[in-house]
C-alpha cells in the first residue's frame, strides 16, 4: 500500500484546487487535510514529552536482541518462505492460467496458502525452542489493547512525514519523467466485486498482511539483524528489504520511512504489536482514500 497523494493532486495542480476533482476525490483530501492537522498537534505533544522525560532509543535494543531467534532457525524460516511462495506461484498459475495481474482471489490465495502456514510454522518452531512464543516475538496478550491504542497516536504522528517525504519524492520521480502508477494490490480496490469479497479483501489487506509482515520483518527478521550488524545497520537493511519487496518504485521512499518508523516503534515501546498496529492503520487509510477515489 502506498500514500494517495500523488493520486489526489492534479499534475501542476494544488491540492486543494476543487475545479479538478470529484466529490469523493474532494473527500478524500479533507481526510488528508484532517489526518495532517491531527498529526502534527500530535507532533507537537510528543515533543515536549520527550523533552521533559528523555529517554535513549539505544536502552531498547539489549531486550531486542535477546528476543533473537538462532540463525539456523532464522535462515530455515526464510527457505521455507521462499520455498511456499515459488510452489504458491506455480499452483495459482496452474488454477488460473488466465490471471495476468493481481486480482481478488490473489490476495485471498496468498493468505490462505503462503501467509496463514508460514506464521503457523513460526510460531510452531519458536514453541519448540521452549520459551514462550508471545514473549519472543513481542505479542504479550496483556498490553495488546494499550499498544493497539498507541500504535494509532504514532501513525496519526508519522502520516504528515509520510505526506511530506513523499510529496517530494513523486516530484523527484516527475522531474525524471517516471509516471505515477498504483500498486497492483491497489488497482484490486478499484476492481468491481460483491460485498463478501470486498469485505475478505479488506480484511486480508488490514489484518493479515500487517500482522503476517510485521512478525516476519519486525518479529523475527530484525533482531537477528540487529544482533549482527547493530542497530542503525539492521534498521537501514530491514528497511530497504521492506520497500523492495513491494516491486512499485514509486512507494520506494515512504515505504521504506514507513519501516524505519516502524523499526523505532518496536525498539522504543517492544511490543510488536506497535508496529502491527501502525502497519494496519497505513493499510487502512490507504484503502480509505482508494475507495472514496473510486
Amino acid at each position: 500500500m502506498n500514500l494517495i497523494l500523488a493520486e489526489i493532486m492534479p499534475k501542476g495542480g494544488v491540492l486543494w484546487d476543487s475545479s479538478h476533482l470529484s466529490a469523493g476525490n474532494m473527500l478524500a483530501v479533507l481526510i488528508v487535510l484532517l489526518l495532517i492537522c491531527i498529526g502534527i498537534a500530535i507532533d507537537f505533544a510528543l515533543v515536549t514529552y520527550c523533552i521533559k522525560r528523555p529517554s535513549r532509543l539505544s536502552d531498547g535494543v539489549p531486550p531486542l536482541t535477546k528476543r533473537a531467534l538462532p540463525g539456523k532457525v532464522v535462515l530455515l524460516l526464510v527457505l521455507v518462505s521462499v520455498g511456499l511462495y515459488l510452489v504458491n506461484s506455480l499452483v495459482y498459475g496452474l488454477l488460473f492460467p488466465a490471471s495476468s495481474e493481481v486480482e481478488p482471489h490473489t490476495i485471498l490465495f496468498q493468505m490462505l496458502f503462503l501467509q496463514i502456514p508460514v506464521l503457523l510454522i513460526l510460531f510452531g518452531v519458536v514453541r519448540s525452542l521452549k520459551t514462550p512464543d508471545c514473549d519472543r516475538l513481542g505479542l504479550g496478550r496483556e498490553e495488546a489493547g494499550r499498544m493497539l491504542c498507541l500504535s494509532a497516536v504514532f501513525y496519526l504522528a508519522a502520516f504528515p512525514l509520510l505526506l511530506f517525504y513523499n510529496w517530494l519524492y513523486q516530484i523527484f520521480l516527475d522531474q525524471l519523467g517516471y509516471e505515477f502508477y498504483l500498486q497492483d494490490v491497489s488497482q484490486v480496490f478499484l476492481m468491481p466485486m460483491s460485498g463478501a469479497v470486498r469485505a475478505a479483501i479488506f480484511f486480508a489487506a488490514i489484518i493479515a498482511a500487517p500482522v503476517f509482515e510485521e512478525i516476519i520483518f519486525r518479529g523475527v527478521l530484525f533482531p537477528w539483524l540487529v544482533r549482527r550488524t547493530g542497530f542503525w545497520p539492521g534498521v537501514l537493511l530491514i528497511s530497504i528489504f521492506f520497500a523492495g519487496m513491494h516491486l512499485h518504485l514509486p512507494s520506494f521512499l515512504p515505504l521504506f520511512l514507513l519501516s524505519v518508523m516502524f523499526c523505532v516503534a518496536y525498539t522504543r515501546t517492544r511490543s510488536l504489536w506497535v508496529p502491527i498496529g501502525m502497519h494496519a492503520c497505513f493499510n487502512a487509510v490507504s484503502v480509505l482514500l482508494l475507495t472514496l477515489m473510486g
